[in-house]
């Protein structure tokens, strides 16, 4: 009987241990792809609610397709409040297109670019960056915008938000979202708490069967000690 009650419980538990919520994952890198247009960047502040974290690029694409122009980066990555060339991030003069070899693969000029990517380091690089967009027309400038980069610490987030590699934000193809895993975890634990309570209810029945089977003067093991006795005599 006490097999019984061992085997039960760990059945119980097994199945306990199947239905528990997905645990969480650390935060996986993701890219925020921000428009550079005529009149500015597109995302212009990348605020708290935008989801940008430690880890994470943005990825800035030239779209400005005036005759001549072109534009550049710069971000204030030590905060001082200026824009650096040896100490922060400027990123090239930027064009609309470039010219392609007949394979369609490689720049004809090198030094011909339609986007600038910066990553912020996994630790460490939480906070608030102003960053720089300077536009010109072949050696005039004509626009200059200041805007703001939030990152937010590294967090954990659950299966199914996006991966490495995944874009979000303006000039990202629309993607299907996964729906909410919100309903399916809470059904997970309510059965979870079903199961323990069937497991409690049965593990004390057969506590309690056991205990009776020991006390009861009527059982195989009282009987057989009456025979030997009776035999004996």
């Amino acid at each position: 009987m006490r097999k019984g009650v061992f085997t039960i419980t760990a059945m119980v538990t097994l199945l306990m241990l199947s239905y528990l919520p997905i645990t969480a994952n650390a935060h996986t890198p993701s890219t925020l792809a921000s428009i550079l247009t005529k009149d500015g960047p597109i995302p212009g502040n990348v605020t708290e609610s935008t989801d940008f974290f430690e880890g994470d690029t943005i990825w800035f694409l030239m779209k400005d397709g005036g005759e001549n122009v072109t534009m550049r980066v710069s971000i204030d990555i030590n905060g001082d409040g200026a824009f650096n060339q040896t100490e922060d991030i400027f990123s090239s003069w930027m064009n609309y297109s470039c010219e392609l070899n007949q394979n369609g693969t490689e720049t004809l000029d090198e030094n011909c670019t339609v986007e600038f990517k910066h990553l912020f380091p996994a630790n460490n690089s939480t906070g608030t960056y102003y960053y720089q967009v300077e536009r010109r027309v072949e050696d005039n400038y004509t626009n200059s915008w200041i805007n703001t980069i939030h990152v937010g610490i590294d967090v954990h987030i659950e299966e199914g938000l996006p991966g490495i590699g995944d874009c979000f934000g303006a000039g990202c193809e629309d993607k299907v979202q996964e729906q909410s895993k919100s309903e399916s975890d809470s059904s997970k634990l309510d059965l979870v708490k079903v199961l323990i309570l069937i497991s409690a209810i049965g593990v004390i029945g057969l506590s309690i069967s056991i205990i009776r089977e020991n006390k009861d003067p009527n059982n195989g093991n009282y009987q057989q000690k009456n025979w030997e006795l009776y035999s004996e005599e």
